[in-house]
């Protein structure tokens, strides 16, 4: 399986920083399908926020890469991989 480097925001409006985590990434996952990783392996208190899981309620919104985008509909195959894939707020 294939990885890639996601370098995630982590604190709060006050105060924090980027960490890079590298997570695998398998054929058309979605770009929270890496996030879920994270909070599920690496950093069980990284908050990530989903609902509806079809793109129609924005709770996963994300920057990603600089553009805000929905988490639950950006595929990771269309992110350039071989730079850290920058996620904020």
């Amino acid at each position: 399986m294939a990885e890639a480097t996601l370098r995630v925001f982590r604190g709060d409006s006050n105060d924090g920083k980027t960490i890079d985590y590298r997570v695998p990434v398998a054929p058309a996952w979605l770009s929270w399908t890496p996030l879920h990783y994270i909070q599920g392996y690496l950093a069980p208190d990284l908050a990530v926020r989903w609902n509806c899981k079809a793109g129609k309620c924005g709770s996963c919104s994300a920057e990603v890469n600089g553009r805000p985008r929905l988490t639950c509909k950006t595929r990771m195959d269309e992110l350039p991989q071989d730079q850290p894939i920058t996620v904020l707020p």
